[in-house]
């Protein structure tokens, strides 16, 4: 009996701890963390429930002076004071409105509708081309969506562009800040969620674009290990081609403001002298043909990444968690659009396609790389780009920006983890880049459109209203995600939705109606696995098997797309 009596005290000590853990200050809850107290404020949901909002809490101490161009470093306490966590923080520094913008700027944004629950975590990580995007709750990441869901949700900053990757391909600057960055905001998910009602050993990341190319890195990075036990991949995986030089970039950007370019403590020095202000003009003066043209990436640096993302997962060496990998039917097959008035510029993209093709596609340059793709999307003989075949033009962005890189994720990651794809074939209300047609309706679903049924933000446009057309996607959206977050599928049932593995490939096509079939577009996919193979897992008669096997599977591959 005194050993069942004291159990009993130490639960109901523990049950006080808990719940008087949150207080009010009037209709506002302050939550205790070990940093100190937050206060926060109400929003309310798409279904008009009521939800709590923590907004710019810094994870991170401000990554200025000495600590630009440098790993981050963790927040401290803040002591007694009692933080107001009510308003979103200033975006990082990237092209656009300066005044809404800060170098201090690593902060994230909680938001839960109970504190007593242990419910699952969903982490967005924005997009942007690593130099654009924010965790900001109206520009991009807004929770109104995924809070009638029973989920908490999270979304942060982090360090962009030259602030983010800058690399001096040396000990001391070897780049990466950014991802480090998303590295320390999923550890104050892990220590602190717990105060928010979010059960830290159930955490999904997710992100689009940019963003799910960081989430592929957490795949791979064993910094990221542990962190995270679900990923939802949105249109783009580092398992790709790309051929990005940083120290490049770091030298052009030290030439262009006046710093020494090659010593890396003279190169950095300099440059942390400068503002971000004029670091982002610069950069922004690269864009030159306002065509997607990554300038940062990654470094296999031996500490974040210790090899090629693409060589860890395909030997298995990631952190096998269960993967929902999408992408969308059109992705920037109409990014071109821009230049349709530009007939000099489009002529000679044509003509000279070889030679702009490295930088469009992001390759080292190989005419014989430059030759195949003209000849198969273009055709060999082509010497203009004009609007009847523009598209086609675009179609070789999004498979060398998106769709490959996707597809090889999707081929190597299903051998060791359950991998449930899906295509956005679903053509909406609002686009962000597809032309309209007569009726003011997009002619495809491009790049991101998805996004907007997940959470809404400034880019679609407001919130969406009941009686909206679109609502039904995205409450089918929110569903999905909030259950594979939960569970590890995204539906009760895979005989519906059955995952990729091993010895099934399949592909759920999300449209009005569903419908699982082959994966689309595998002839073009397989025109940049023969491009860009991947380095061959063994050798002797099994690799020459594999080979086999895999000019076999190519063969079927090619006919089965041409029927997609």
């Amino acid at each position: 009996m005194p050993r069942l009596f004291q159990l009993t005290c130490a639960l109901f000590l523990i049950s006080i701890t808990f719940t008087t853990a949150v207080t009010f200050i009037g209709d506002d809850p302050v939550v205790e963390l070990s940093l100190g107290k937050i206060q926060g404020d109400r929003m309310q949901s798409f279904r008009n429930r009521t939800f709590y909002a923590f907004r710019g809490i810094r994870y991170a101490q401000a990554p200025v002076g000495q600590l630009r161009f440098a790993n981050p470093l963790p927040e401290t306490s803040w002591g007694d004071e009692v933080l107001q966590a009510t308003a979103d923080s200033l975006v990082c520094p990237q092209p656009g409105v300066v005044s809404y913008m800060s170098e201090d700027c690593l902060k994230i944004n909680v938001f839960t509708k109970n504190f007593e629950e242990k419910l699952p975590v969903m982490v967005y990580i924005h997009g942007g081309a690593n130099i654009l995007g924010s965790g900001h709750s109206s520009y991009e990441a807004g929770p109104q969506y995924l809070l009638d869901q029973d989920v908490v949700f999270v979304a942060f900053n982090y360090r962009l562009g030259a602030l983010g990757f800058l690399s001096t391909n040396s000990s001391e600057t070897k780049g990466n800040f950014g991802y480090l960055d998303q590295v320390m905001a999923l550890e104050w998910v892990r220590d602190h969620i717990s105060h928010f009602g979010g059960n830290p050993e159930m955490v999904t990341i997710f992100g689009m674009s940019a963003g799910s190319m960081a989430v592929s890195l957490h795949l791979a990075s064993p910094l990221s290990a542990g962190l995270f036990h679900r990923a939802i991949l949105m249109s783009g995986s580092a398992t790709n081609h790309f051929d990005i030089d940083n120290l490049y970039w770091t030298r052009k950007l030290a030439r262009e403001l006046g710093c020494p370019m090659y010593d890396p403590t003279d190169v950095v020095e300099c440059l942390r002298n400068e503002s971000w202000a004029r670091i982002v003009e610069v950069c922004k003066a690269w864009e030159s043909y306002q065509l997607i043209t990554m300038k940062w990436n990654y470094e296999i640096d031996g500490h974040f990444l210790p090899s090629h993302p693409t060589e860890l997962i395909a030997e298995g060496n990631f952190n096998k968690v269960p993967l929902l990998i999408s992408y969308t039917a059109n992705e920037f097959d109409y990014n071109a659009y821009v230049h349709l008035g530009n007939q000099h510029l489009l002529h000679d993209m044509g003509s000279n396609f070889v030679d702009y093709a490295p930088e469009l596609f992001l390759y080292r340059q190989d005419a014989n790389i430059g030759e195949q793709l003209k000849d198969f999307y273009l055709g060999g003989n082509t010497t203009e780009i004009n609007a009847k075949n523009i598209e086609d033009f675009g179609r070789i962005f999004s498979d060398a920006y998106i769709g490959h890189g996707v597809h090889r994720l999707v081929q190597l990651a299903r051998a060791f983890t359950p991998v449930y794809y899906t295509r956005m074939d679903y053509v909406g209300d609002r686009s962000l880049t597809a032309p309209l047609n007569g009726d003011n309706k997009p002619v495809g679903v491009a790049h991101a459109d998805d996004l907007q049924y997940v959470m809404p933000g400034y880019w679609y446009g407001t919130v969406m209203t009941e009686n909206d057309t679109d609502v039904f996607m995205m409450e089918r959206m929110t569903s999905w995600f909030s259950h594979f977050a939960k569970t590890g599928t995204p539906l009760n049932s895979t005989d519906t939705w059955p995952p990729c593995n091993l010895t099934h490939l399949k592909m759920l096509y999300n449209g009005v109606e569903t419908q699982v079939g082959a994966p689309g577009y595998s002839d073009r996919y397989l025109v940049w696995d023969e491009l860009f193979p991947t380095a061959a897992r063994s050798g002797g008669a099994a690799g020459k098997l594999s080979l086999v096997v895999a000019i076999a599977t190519g063969v079927a591959c090619r006919l089965i797309g041409k029927l997609m």
